[in-house]
């Protein structure tokens, strides 16, 4: 069994890694100063407006002060929960995004010699809408679907289109690197996402942290805040991150068999009479999971994640002790982005070993995020009779799948698709294959700021406004103290020819015949939504991020008392629909996909930047100076395994296997387990060079494929060989 790296962490052990984060400043250089809340105590003459940072999922809130029509600093919301206060490194160097270089200016439309002429914003929403229509009348409703970034405004208006016209197909492009945690969560629970008590916790355990590197502020000033008060912060992963610089103790496993050590952990919970005495009032078929798992010993774990079998054991006894205010986290921070074979039946598994542990909605524990009920207002949902296409392939995905969409737009089972913000031929494997499906489509339309890799195989793009440039539908933040986050329009669009994506689907409404479902402005909508949970939208705007009263979510529910979503009003240990998807009816041990045949193979793993997190970010010139002096763009390898190799920290490399091949730089690290290797997934997508001669793609690495019955793509499921340069 290979020695792996399991040691506590100074405050110092991690300065090295965290270097870029600390350059995090030089990210807002090219505004007058951006600040934490905390240096907020000068006067000047400026507009202070308060919206969200759009660079990540999170969407912290913060002011933006603005002088001479331009912003000039921005300051996190000190009550948003994931702001804290402050931004981070992605959260300032996009505030610099509205005055960067190379943003359309017009709409464009691919001509048939595969060029691209200028036309009027009329002729593309003439030529677009008669192109809908046509699928429409052709092949049906279910022939058009949608990818967007995520943002509240985007989903939104693009899936109130969509519903207009008789289809759901409308998805998230972020909920790709999330959908097998967010499904198997559902799964078992009912609710796709939890927030960790961070601050009140006495145990918690983070699983692949480094697939973000870095968490939203709130969450660092939480986990701060913890090891402060004592608890322990573990971090379980295959490649010591800057996040592991906010652990007590990191925990080194082989890459992709984070499952295994969470049944191990399981079976050892559930051999504590008080806890599975309680579990049993809670969870259904635990019986069946409890036989399931028997042989899942911590010696078995052992052999497979390469943790030793009495540091699982230690684990598991720490985790009891300490619950309820104990939790595994497999929320935003840990695994978003964690697309192994076995992500889907790991946060079942996790799901389900929290229950035991009687950690929901109980101080220390984890908060489960609410949905709530925007039926009472007066813009509400659509109605669609006809499921999303996405259903019959990935019937496990919770909000349908945008990964097996492309797959049935490659066999031609959708002609028409809408991208927002969804760099999908940059970011999902094998760009070649998602090309392909793009160019099956009879219709495709990219709204995007810039001429992206996705943007450019389009039929249709249009020049879009950035997030501050335009007023936006309000977002919930937070589980626990959860908040209504609204958004006003910071500055004047600094291209005259963008239009925000509300413009361009209400115009489009209007061109379709069903303009009447859409509200005049944004700002009605945003009044709407906000009066439909008993916020006053013009009193939010005054503050940026409201708390919500419980009536927001149909009442109030005691602390420790969950009314679980579910058929059987438990937490559900045995599914039938996972059953019935090919996935086993409990959660029990999946291999990954790729399995390493020798010690020259190497399994690539990949994940998001403290800097950066979609490729996009990456062509920002604050963002790109920092990832260019630092050397970010590298590809991680063992120390051990580069010696045997001859290749040393700085050396010119040779990443390779069947599908692609292409030099890198190496970063020889002991911080990484011997038979992975990382390379962040932001760099190289435009070509071998990449963005300013910045790295390679990742994505190119990995085939097209997606995990079974949650139609998530498998970003980690490639095997490389790493070769120095010349050898």
């Amino acid at each position: 069994m290979r020695a792996m790296l399991t040691k506590a962490i100074t405050r110092r052990g991690f300065v090295a890694a965290s270097a870029a984060t600390a350059a995090l400043a030089a990210s807002g250089a090219t505004l007058s100063g951006c600040a934490s809340g905390s240096e907020d105590s000068r006067a000047y003459a400026a507009q202070v407006v308060n919206t969200q940072c759009s660079a990540c999922p999170k969407q912290c809130g913060y002011a933006a002060y603005v002088v001479d029509s331009a912003i000039d600093k921005v300051v996190g919301t000190g009550a948003n929960p994931y702001a804290a206060g402050t931004l981070c490194a992605r959260g300032y160097g996009s505030a610099t995004a509205s005055y960067g270089e190379g943003r359309l200016t017009t709409p464009l439309h691919l001509n048939a010699a595969g060029f691209y002429d200028e036309v009027s914003w009329d002729e593309a929403i003439a030529g677009i809408a008669e192109g809908l229509a046509g699928i429409v009348a052709q092949n049906g409703p279910q022939a058009i679907a949608a990818i967007t970034n995520g943002t509240s405004t985007a989903d939104w208006y693009v899936t109130r289109l969509l519903a207009a016209l008789g289809s759901s197909n409308s998805y998230v492009n972020a909920l790709a690197s999330n959908i097998s945690v967010a499904s198997g969560l559902a799964l078992a629970t009912g609710y796709s996402a939890y927030e960790p008590d961070y601050a009140n916790a006495s145990v918690v355990v983070v699983l692949g942290a480094s697939t973000v590197d870095a968490p939203d502020p709130g969450t660092v000033a939480a986990l701060e805040q913890a090891r402060e008060a004592g608890a322990q912060v573990v971090m379980v992963d295959s490649r010591m991150s800057q996040a592991a610089s906010l652990a007590t103790r990191y925990i080194g496993v082989n890459a992709g068999t984070e499952l295994a050590l969470v049944l191990a952990l399981a079976r050892e919970l559930l051999g504590n009479e008080e806890l599975a005495t309680a579990a049993v009032q809670t969870m259904a078929d635990l019986d069946v999971w409890q036989a399931a798992i028997a042989s899942c010993t911590p010696q078995w774990a052992s052999e497979i994640t390469g943790v030793p079998a009495d540091t699982i054991v230690g684990l598991a006894q720490d985790l009891a002790q300490a619950a309820p205010a104990a939790c595994i986290d497999l929320s935003w921070m840990a695994l978003f982005g964690g697309s192994y074979a076995n992500t889907g039946e790991l946060a079942r598994a996790v799901a389900l070993a929290n229950t035991v542990l009687g950690c929901w909605n109980v101080p220390g524990g984890a908060y489960l995020a609410r949905p709530i009920d925007w039926s009472g207002s007066a813009f509400s949902p659509l109605a669609v009779a006809a499921p999303d296409i996405t259903a019959e392939q990935a019937p496990l995905a919770a909000g349908g799948s945008a990964a097996t969409l492309l797959r049935l737009a490659h066999e031609g089972q959708v002609q028409g698709l809408v991208l927002v913000d969804a760099n999908v031929v940059a970011e999902y494997p094998d760009p070649d294959y998602v090309t392909e499906a793009l160019k099956a489509c009879a219709l495709s339309v990219a709204i995007t700021p810039w001429m992206t890799e996705t943007a450019g195989k389009c039929t249709y793009v249009l020049p879009e406004k950035l997030w501050a440039e335009s007023a936006q539908l309000p977002t919930v933040a937070g589980a626990k103290a959860p908040m209504l986050v609204v958004s006003g329009q910071v500055i004047e669009p600094a291209v005259d020819g963008a239009r925000s994506v509300a413009e361009i689907a209400t115009a489009l409404a209007s061109a379709l015949g069903v303009g009447a479902a859409f509200p005049a402005t944004v700002d009605e909508a945003a009044e709407a939504l906000c009066e439909a949970v008993g916020v006053g939208y013009a009193g939010a705007l005054q503050v940026g991020s409201c708390a919500l009263g419980e009536a927001a979510f149909g009442g109030e529910e005691p602390a420790g008392v969950v009314a679980w979503p579910t058929a059987s009003g438990k937490v559900e240990c045995a599914s039938a629909a996972a059953d019935a998807a090919g996935v086993s009816a409990v959660p029990v041990w999946v291999a990954p996909d790729a399995t390493i045949p020798d010690a020259d193979t190497f399994r690539l793993t990949t994940g998001n930047q403290a800097v950066l997190f979609a490729e996009e970010l990456t062509g920002l010139a604050p963002l790109q100076a920092i990832a260019a002096e630092y050397g970010l763009d590298g590809v991680w390898i063992n120390a051990g395994k580069a010696r045997e190799a001859g290749i040393q920290d700085g050396d010119k490399v040779v990443v390779a296997n069947d599908r692609y091949a292409a030099p890198a730089v190496a970063h020889v690290t002991q911080l990484i387990e011997p038979q992975a290797a990382y390379m962040a997934c932001h760099y190289g997508a435009a070509d071998d060079a990449g963005q300013a001669g910045l790295g390679v793609c990742q994505a190119k690495f990995a085939p097209f494929a997606l995990e079974v019955g949650y139609g998530a793509p498998l970003l980690q499921e490639s095997l490389v060989t790493i070769t120095k340069a010349g050898a």
